[in-house]
């Protein structure tokens, strides 16, 4: 067991040096999980000849869970779809937006900025994050988005705060408003529904996840939007100072 732990330890070093695109690492990862999987399975099997069947039902269970990933993982990416039975999006929906985000360890003088913004909640589309993930990617190729070298300092390859370039927000109805991005502003889609009475005053469509490094280990996380606006507090000034 010891051995192979070395090998993927050793294999996700390699993958990481390489800083390939983050759509092939994260495919190399999937087929990487297969091997720890095979060998829970011949661990099964030999409790099974052993008779030994209270660790054989514990390992059954960490098998369950691993082909559970294996196979949401190569749905994600190498289909590009998600599965109805997705608990990650569980994750995302209900947990708090920075639960998992190690950007919070940065220095506080990165969000001075945004002392009087607010976070507006948007009911996005089930997919929308399909459509983001290829987005930046193409962002990311045409140098349009920055990322950090993740092979030469930890943190997020593409870091807090970071502006998503392309987005417009288009009122359909009093109260309601449609939030759309794209590569570009001829190829604008809409991925969400805003639902607000009172007037919006955009700050920004921001940047949160993907993949980042801590301790030397790669991890990926789901990308996600953030829509920030100024606060009533933050509008009355702007209006103050302008009179």
């Amino acid at each position: 067991m010891t051995l192979l732990l070395d090998i993927i330890n050793g294999l996700n070093k390699f993958l990481g040096f390489l800083d390939i695109s983050p759509k092939y690492s994260n495919r190399a990862y999937t087929l990487l999980s297969i091997l720890p999987t095979i060998y829970i399975l011949r661990i099964i099997y030999g409790l099974w000849l052993n008779q030994n069947y209270l660790q054989l039902v514990l390992y059954s269970l960490v098998l369950i869970g691993l082909v559970y990933f294996i196979i949401l993982n190569f749905f994600y990416y190498f289909l590009d779809k998600n599965v109805k039975g997705d608990i990650t999006q569980l994750f995302v929906k209900y947990l708090p937006d920075d639960a998992f985000n190690i950007q919070n360890e940065q220095p506080k003088s990165k969000k001075q900025g945004f002392k009087q913004a607010k976070e507006i909640d948007v009911d996005f589309n089930e997919d929308y994050q399909l459509k983001l993930v290829e987005d930046i990617q193409a962002l990311i190729d045409e140098k349009e988005i920055t990322t950090r070298d993740l092979t030469k300092e930890e943190g997020f390859l593409i870091e807090e705060n970071t502006l998503y370039p392309y987005y417009y927000v288009k009122q359909v109805a009093a109260g309601t408003y449609q939030l759309q991005i794209g590569k570009n502003y001829r190829e604008l889609e809409t991925i969400g529904v805003i639902r607000q009475t009172e007037p919006l005053r955009p700050i920004g469509l921001f940047i949160v996840g993907g993949d980042f490094v801590k301790e030397g280990v790669r991890y990926h996380e789901p990308y996600r939007l953030k829509f920030l606006t100024k606060t009533e507090e933050a509008a009355t000034r702007t209006r103050r100072s302008k009179k």
